[in-house]
């Protein structure tokens, strides 16, 4: 049994009355970024750092240390993420804010659309933990809106998935290198634009596609294959890879076939293991999961490798379906839709994979150490993809950590969702409803005895439970969130606490 103790007030906003009045007002933000630190956002343009002490001692009250103007206009934003880390003797407190502007007309010429996303990186540090001051401030633009926007643990790194790319546009501390602008919207980009080839794999094979210049015949290609090493081209032309293979093959499982411009390389693996790359450092080639982005792409690169800009533009036999036969919740991102890790200090970005046939879905802290994980829908199913805080030149900065079984599919059922959440272990996800209802999805768990379907004759031996929550009254639900035995539910006068074992309120 659990019970609320008297509520007690611990801060007061300053000047919270006529921040109210203050047009285009957002809603207050409180993030905890230690056990003694938080951030607040009035929703008026102000920024504060507050000292929380130890929040397990009642009597704490809660002083504010440092307050910040994010912008000289007192522009309103959200605050979209912080963290907290320490080197030496050396506090630092990192704030991602975010708002949209519109575009001037220089903006609108350069970034072809009428409103930018802005995120305003801010870095707050002290060396006594005692006297805060502003030691940092970044800002950078992306034409689209953002799904997912978060640091690494050490506070170097932004790790951001958008349709669009978002790149630096003002430090404080180093002057950022603004690059020529290219026509985004450009059907016949510049070749970097697109992966010299793709590849995707199973437990078995790794198969890597390449289209290759029109007139090219199979007997200009040429191959040598050893269990570790690869050279494949075309004779007295382009090589398409060469290099030490990320794993070991075996050379007599492995072939090639050439069909028009298109040649798909197999490789059969000697172990089951997923591999990063096909090649050691070759990062020219891209890695997918749909074979319908393996088409576009290819059908991208026979336009730069054809002796016309687009022989048949009329033909449409390999239309696939009717997009009006698509539901709102079956529709992918756009194509430039990616994860994005972002270096601070370089303004570079230093990883890039493509999620365009991937929905988002939602977001939920899985460790407290690492940043929040992403929920991607793949197919029907919901995959967990968290990303790392450490990360080599050579390994991929994000791994999938768990399987949603059928939750793309559940989810896009929810017409009346605002949350989605999974719990720290992945044992189970809500979804929550504007109003009354929880919807709880657990993983799949062993029964004593399997079930056999008696018409096919099917046995299942595990079973994944579904329940739902209907709360007492039908105001509107606020806020979530979850631990592995108990979700929090917070509506605009009641806090309910759920058993997550019993499903009992």
């Amino acid at each position: 049994d659990m019970q609320l103790n008297q509520t007690e007030s611990i801060l007061q906003i300053p000047d919270s009355t006529n921040q109210k009045l203050v047009p285009e007002r957002v809603n207050l933000c409180l993030q905890f970024v230690s056990m003694e630190m938080a951030v607040v956002t009035d929703g008026a343009g102000k920024l504060h750092l507050i000292n929380t002490g130890n929040r397990g001692e009642s009597s704490t009250k809660w002083t504010i240390v440092y307050s910040h103007d994010v912008l000289d206009d007192s522009k309103p934003f959200s605050l979209t993420y912080t963290v907290y880390h320490r080197e030496g003797e050396t506090h630092s407190v990192e704030c991602l804010c975010s708002y949209v502007v519109e575009t001037n007309e220089e903006q609108k010429e350069k970034y072809k659309t009428s409103f930018l996303t802005v995120l305003e990186w801010i870095s707050i540090s002290s060396e006594d933990n005692k006297a805060w001051s502003l030691k940092r401030h970044r800002r950078l633009y992306g034409r689209k809106p953002f799904d997912y926007a978060a640091f690494d643990q050490s506070g170097d790194c932004l790790i951001v998935a958008a349709e669009s790319e978002v790149e630096f546009v003002y430090d404080s501390v180093k002057p950022v290198v603004v690059t020529e602008n290219v026509n985004v919207n450009a059907s016949n980009t510049a070749p970097e634009s697109c992966p010299e080839y793709t590849w995707n794999q199973n437990a078995e094979d790794v198969n890597i596609q390449f289209t290759v210049p029109e007139g090219t015949k199979k007997s200009d290609i040429y191959m040598t294959l050893t269990h570790n090493k690869v050279n494949f081209g075309i004779k007295n032309g382009k090589v398409l890879l060469e290099g030490m293979l990320h794993g070991f093959v075996d050379v007599d499982g492995s072939t090639w076939i050439m069909e028009k411009q298109m040649i798909e390389l197999t490789l059969s693996k000697q172990s089951g293991e997923s591999w990063q790359a096909v090649v050691i450092g070759d990062n020219r080639g891209e890695m997918t999961l749909d074979p319908a982005v393996v088409e576009e792409i290819h059908q991208r690169l026979a336009g730069l490798t054809s002796y016309e800009m687009n022989p048949d533009p009329e033909k449409t036999d390999n239309q696939p379906f009717n997009a009006q036969q698509l539901e709102e919740c079956d529709a992918f991102p756009d194509d430039g839709f990616g994860l994005l890790r972002i270096d601070g200090n370089s303004h570079k970005i230093t990883h890039k994979t493509n999620l365009g046939s991937h929905q988002w879905l939602f977001q939920s802290r899985l460790e407290i150490d690492q940043p929040p994980a992403l929920c991607l829908r793949h197919d029907v199913d919901g995959l967990m993809i968290q990303p790392q805080n450490t990360v080599k030149e050579s390994e991929t900065p994000w791994h999938h950590t768990a399987t949603f079984n059928a939750f793309g599919y559940v989810q896009a059922s929810k017409q009346q969702r605002r949350f989605s959440i999974c719990a720290p272990d992945s044992s189970y996800v809500a979804i929550c409803d504007c109003v009354r209802h929880i919807y709880i999805y657990r993983q799949p768990t062993a029964i004593l005895s399997p079930l056999r379907n008696r018409k096919t004759g099917q046995e299942v031996g595990a079973v994944a439970k579904q329940q739902l929550v209907s709360l007492d009254a039908v105001n509107n639900i606020i806020g979530i969130q979850v631990t592995n035995d108990y979700i929090f539910v917070t509506t605009e006068n009641k806090l309910y606490c759920i058993t997550v074992k019993s499903a009992v309120v």
